[in-house]
């Protein structure tokens, strides 16, 4: 017995010695179980390999020094002009489809960026990380049988839409959601990777969580349809002009509130999203009717194609007898043949 009190009394004073230890620990337990998961930066010059997997693992990743300081000059001088004449976007009454908030005031937003800014958006196309991650999440290679014989089929990615996104102070936050919500995909445990888009917010200016940062839950990419994203689980895609935050179509995200005054130094946030996708799905924003001809004309076979003036990988997207669509746009094919010789190359 005298050994049992003697056992208990010493148990009490180590607990309250190490009262305040036991405290701390059980804080930092609660923290790291609730804190929200961190986005990943990685430089331009990482290896793709690694960007795959920080990807495949959080659904997204930012990309410092994604554009070099003179493209980025030239993607904001060029927009510039665009921003001048538009006003705040007003949508409640035409995109009911996406909900009746899910574009809140407060916001600027040019869409169609091939035709109007096309030197930026075939630099921004052409830079080896955006091929790359496109191509890692968006190509397939399947096969199927026609008849007897096992045809290989691939399928290709293409641009899903661009536009210009500015937050003015007092824009209100976005709805959390996935990109892919208006394609109606449901998540595939056997293939968690699958998505008909990725998403790519370029930062034009200096993002942060006050002025209107995208919030992001890493990992979502991954949740059941059942579950609900919620503010809490968010961090901010906070970002140096120039930097990219890409996501999978199906990680949640959603614009930030402009908590800005308007002599804040950095009270406008400016992203530029330049969206791929899958080559098979209907195209997004459709960029052949946003581009005029004229100027489609001008533009080089591999634009034309990432575009979606060719016929995707595996044949959608035909024409006549299954031309493609870039037969329109000659003046020698007989789907062209009224169509005027440009009078300058566009490269």
């Amino acid at each position: 017995m005298y050994i049992k009190k003697w056992i208990c009394k010493q148990a009490s004073s180590y607990y309250l010695a190490h009262l305040h230890s036991f405290q701390t620990l059980q804080f930092i337990i609660l923290y790291t179980m609730t804190k929200p998961a961190s986005l990943t930066y990685l430089e331009a010059s990482t290896p793709l390999e690694e960007i795959y997997k920080v990807i495949e693992r959080d659904g997204g990743v930012i990309i410092r020094n994604f554009l070099s300081s003179e493209l980025l000059q030239e993607a904001m001088s060029s927009i510039e002009p665009h921003f001048a004449v538009r006003g705040n976007y007003e949508s409640k009454s035409t995109h009911q489809e996406l909900g009746e908030d899910f574009f809140p005031s407060g916001s600027l937003r040019i869409y169609g960026l091939l035709g109007k800014i096309p030197q930026v958006i075939t630099k921004i196309v052409r830079l080896p990380t955006w091929q790359g991650v496109m191509a890692r999440f968006l190509n397939d290679e399947y096969s199927s049988y026609t008849g007897e014989k096992l045809i290989p089929q691939k399928s290709g990615y293409m641009l899903a839409s661009t536009a210009a996104l500015r937050l003015v102070p007092g824009a209100q936050k976005q709805p959390l959601h996935r990109d892919q919500i208006a394609y109606q995909i449901r998540p595939d445990p056997t293939n968690p990777l699958f998505t008909p888009m990725v998403g790519c917010l370029i930062a034009g200016s200096k993002c942060t969580k006050k002025n209107g940062a995208t919030a992001v839950i890493p990992g979502s990419h991954l949740w059941g349809p059942d579950r609900a994203p919620h503010v809490e689980e968010c961090t901010y895609a906070e970002m140096e002009a120039g930097d990219a935050l890409f996501t999978l179509g199906s990680c949640y995200h959603g614009a930030g509130e402009n908590q800005c005054e308007k002599s804040d130094p950095d009270a406008l946030r400016t992203l530029f999203a330049v969206f791929g996708q899958r080559d098979y799905f209907r195209q997004d924003q459709e960029e052949i009717l946003s581009t005029p001809l004229e100027l489609a004309r001008t533009f080089p076979e591999d634009i034309l194609r990432i575009a979606g003036y060719y016929k995707a990988v595996g044949g959608v997207g035909y024409v006549e007898d299954h031309q493609d669509p870039v037969e329109f746009l000659k003046a020698g094919s007989s789907l062209g043949q009224f169509a005027p010789i440009p009078s300058k190359s566009y490269v």
